[in-house]
């Protein structure tokens, strides 16, 4: 996924003035939140903008899943449109063990990933506990690309929509810089993170 994730307090909800802002989440159950015995989750990738509806698949199957998400405003003229974005873009985690085929029916899934023994599903459920904690803490939860200086990646929505890029820094208001190469040249453009998807 190429991701990490950054907890800190909202400077934007005004500091100790105002109540931070608490990040929301999707899940079936709080399993997560048990200080019982670690899980076993199955990371699955979902076609592009279909996390939720594969949320509600979920649901209507009884099984048990974690969607971290989290706010996100956008500012077009003088309207102001906030709106639920998943921390992972593309990925669901269901617990228990499945295969691409359990999930076949839905139409949604590209495919599935597992962890490799009995360590690594610790450790996945213990980074999702800890995201968990951070969501439910107050804190400002972000994602950030852990892209590295001419790592080449995809634009993946707005009006450079499958254009091919090299990310060069961050930006302003987590927004990323990237080059786009044209014409012989390049041009250098502002995209906000959850528009570039790592690895093109």
């Amino acid at each position: 996924m190429n991701r990490r994730i950054v907890l800190r307090k909202d400077k934007e909800a005004g500091g100790s003035e105002n109540p931070p802002v608490f990040q929301p989440y999707l899940s079936a159950e709080d399993l997560i939140a048990s200080e019982g015995p670690s899980l076993f989750w199955t990371c699955v990738r979902t076609r592009p903008r279909w996390e939720k509806k594969f949320v509600g698949w979920l649901r209507e199957k009884q099984k048990h899943f974690f969607l971290p998400i989290f706010p996100h405003v956008t500012i077009s003229g003088r309207k102001r449109r906030l709106s639920e974005l998943p921390l992972f873009p593309g990925f669901v985690f269901v617990e228990g063990k499945w295969t691409k085929k359990d999930f076949s029916r839905s139409g949604m899934v590209v495919y599935v990933l597992q962890p490799r023994g009995d360590k690594e599903a610790l450790q996945l459920h213990s980074e999702l506990r800890n995201i968990w904690v951070g969501l439910t803490s107050g804190l400002y939860v972000a994602p950030v690309h852990n892209l590295a200086v001419g790592e080449v990646c995809r634009i993946v929505r707005g009006p450079l929509q499958g254009v091919e890029a090299k990310f060069e820094r961050m930006g302003r208001e987590g927004r990323l810089i990237l080059q786009v190469e044209m014409m012989g040249g390049g041009i250098a453009v502002e995209v906000p993170v959850n528009d570039v998807e790592a690895g093109a």
